[in-house]
């Protein structure tokens, strides 16, 4: 039976129909005004919206792998958002009865696709106890000669948590006394709140295949860009799936992504992203005192969102749904990770808008006698 993504299908239904979106994990997005002069906006109106690269404008290859330690463009696969770059990782690399051992929680779409695909599937949870980092020893114990790939989110998506050099350093060597793949989902690197930059998994490993794009830390969900980083013969093999699937990324997007891309602008976004993302944390944890007892914590060291557990007696799912239908407000359920008795809150909007969306939040658990 298909495997849904319950978690996109679920925002898809419902994050344009509420008036706060608190399920949004990224940052809020910036304007062509905002990036463009008035000469450049002009070359973009007068632009031919042509095919364009399947494998990705040459510039924007170019760029995206300055951002990768002895990269080069043959290295790079430019993608329809970090989605289809996860998709054509999985369907090029995973054969059915392959063995997959996925760091959970996660985006969720990996285990989908990889369920979907029929390989056999290995989960370890990363614990609250351990502020949402990987239990190394049982990593360890997981990770065979028959272990195909190895899926991580890093930074993590939902918890926030940041692996450090050391802990890649033991996971690359974990991976490599197995000969198996680390396949890194990277979408939220670069919005680290303390500004230190993590590191990218392809400075540890030499089998590592990164996903990553433009919508998270970059903030600019809408030009659908993304890209695979990996060894050049697998980047031919993907760009052969890419084929089947949305041929090229548009023109456009590209050539907005490339002016993004450039050094200057590279670090002008990022820095508004941890900037902002510092800024909203400490009123998400404001809120989160006035709520006292209710919820448990670990702040997140990265990305436009907080996952936090609750004390409440009512399902994640349910709780969702209740707060969307009478408070016009979309969190995304615990439910959705496997994870009953949490919520993930998007903390990378404008901070008015956040909030204004954390106080109907407040309305709801009032209503529920807490």
């Amino acid at each position: 039976m298909f495997k849904k993504f319950e978690m996109e299908r679920f925002q898809s239904l419902y994050e344009n129909e509420v008036k706060y979106n608190l399920s949004d994990s990224g940052n809020h997005p910036m304007s062509i005004n905002q990036l463009f002069n008035e000469e450049e906006v002009k070359a973009l109106l007068d632009m031919e919206i042509f095919y364009g690269y399947s494998k990705g404008d040459p510039r924007l290859c170019e760029a995206v792998s300055m951002w990768y330690p002895e990269k080069t463009s043959d290295n790079i696969l430019i993608t329809n958002g970090s989605a289809e770059a996860n998709f054509v990782m999985a369907t090029t690399l995973i054969q059915p009865e392959d063995e997959v051992v996925l760091v959970l929680p996660n985006y969720m779409q990996i285990p989908g696709i990889v369920e979907n695909i029929g390989a056999k599937i290995i989960n370890t949870y990363l614990k609250e106890e351990l502020d949402w980092h990987i239990d190394m020893d049982e990593m360890r114990s997981l990770v065979t000669p028959k272990t195909k790939l190895i899926s991580i989110c890093n930074p993590s998506n939902p918890t926030g948590a940041v692996m450090s050099d050391s802990e890649m350093e033991e996971l690359a060597e974990i991976a490599r006394q197995n000969n198996a793949f680390v396949h890194s989902d990277e979408v939220y690197r670069g919005s680290e709140l303390n500004n230190i930059e993590t590191k990218s998994f392809a400075n540890f490993y030499e089998k590592t295949i990164i996903s990553c794009g433009l919508s998270k830390s970059f903030a600019h969900p809408g030009l659908r860009i993304g890209w695979v980083v990996a060894d050049s013969s697998l980047i031919a093999d993907m760009w052969s799936r890419k084929d089947y699937s949305s041929i090229t990324s548009s023109v456009l997007s590209q050539e907005i992504a490339i002016k993004i891309m450039s050094e200057t602008n590279k670090e002008k976004i990022l820095s508004r992203s941890s900037v902002m993302l510092e800024s909203n944390l400490q009123l998400f944890q404001t809120w989160l005192d006035k709520h006292d007892g209710l919820f448990s914590f670990v702040p997140p060291k990265a990305g436009g969102m907080a996952f936090v557990g609750y004390q409440m007696d009512i399902n994640s799912t349910e709780y969702a749904h209740k707060l969307r239908t009478e408070q016009s407000v979309l969190i995304v359920p615990g439910d959705h990770y496997g994870m009953d008795s949490y919520l993930r809150f998007g903390i990378g909007s404008e901070a008015n808008y956040l909030s204004e969306g954390l106080s109907l939040v407040s309305d709801s658990i009032q209503s529920l006698g807490y």
